[in-house]
């Protein structure tokens, strides 16, 4: 069984939707909601969450995505945006990725909410790092790394996965699965995203010692210099 982990924060019915629409794309799950103080919808998602925690406010993503990381009880387990609907073979697809022991963690191909699923051949394990999208994603740890709850709503997941690679292990790119994202849904909706993702981008400036677009590019410049739609092959 894989653990599935989804920070939820439903404030109108769209929302509600979506998040109904990422759940029942799951199949079955060991499904883990953390609910920021939802206004809307708390009952439904108690009643299909194997594991429900309702925080009285919202403590942001990084700190709902620890949430349920620290009572995740199964090895895989997946970290899950609720404006996400997954092809219905993920599950398959990121046990064969995991094959490979040196795999921290598995992203897909990200597709645009109303695009067709598609399904490619290929596994990169490393080199596609540019692709490997935090919206969804699956890794395999029994004590995986936790998110740095300094960060609101933006920038976590930069500092995550830089993390995860500096401490040897690798990320895998496969388009044999893919997810649709409504990008940034839930995000739109936050008035003080602007001022937030100003205050995270200098936060890792100031833990790094270099902005993490700046970084990033340092490390991948032959990523960077590829069409960024035509490499998601």
């Amino acid at each position: 069984m894989i653990d599935v982990i989804m920070p939820v924060w439903i404030i109108n019915e769209e929302l509600r939707v979506l998040t109904m629409q990422a759940i029942q794309s799951l199949g079955k799950v060991n499904l883990i909601i953390v609910d920021n103080g939802s206004p809307l919808g708390g009952g439904y998602l108690r009643s299909v969450a194997d594991v429900y925690i309702r925080n009285k406010e919202n403590l942001g993503y990084a700190k709902a995505v620890n949430q349920g990381l620290k009572l995740s009880k199964n090895e895989m387990k997946a970290i899950s945006n609720n404006d996400t609907r997954i092809s219905p073979n993920w599950q398959e697809v990121a046990k064969e990725v995991f094959e490979d022991d040196d795999v921290y963690s598995c992203h897909f191909r990200m597709i645009d909410y109303e695009a067709p699923f598609i399904y490619g051949d290929q596994i990169f394990i490393g080199g596609r790092e540019r692709w490997c999208s935090s919206s969804f994603f699956v890794i395999k740890s029994w004590t995986p790394q936790l998110y740095d709850e300094n960060y609101l709503n933006s920038y976590d997941d930069w500092d995550y996965h830089k993390r995860i690679r500096e401490s040897g292990w690798k990320q895998a790119y496969t388009n044999k699965a893919s997810y649709q994202h409504h990008h940034s849904f839930t995000q739109k909706l936050i008035p003080e995203r602007e001022v937030n993702d100003l205050k995270n981008k200098e936060y890792f400036k100031k833990k790094f010692g270099i902005y993490a677009e700046e970084d990033f590019a340092k490390q991948f410049p032959d990523q960077m210099a590829e069409n960024y739609q035509e490499g998601m092959l």
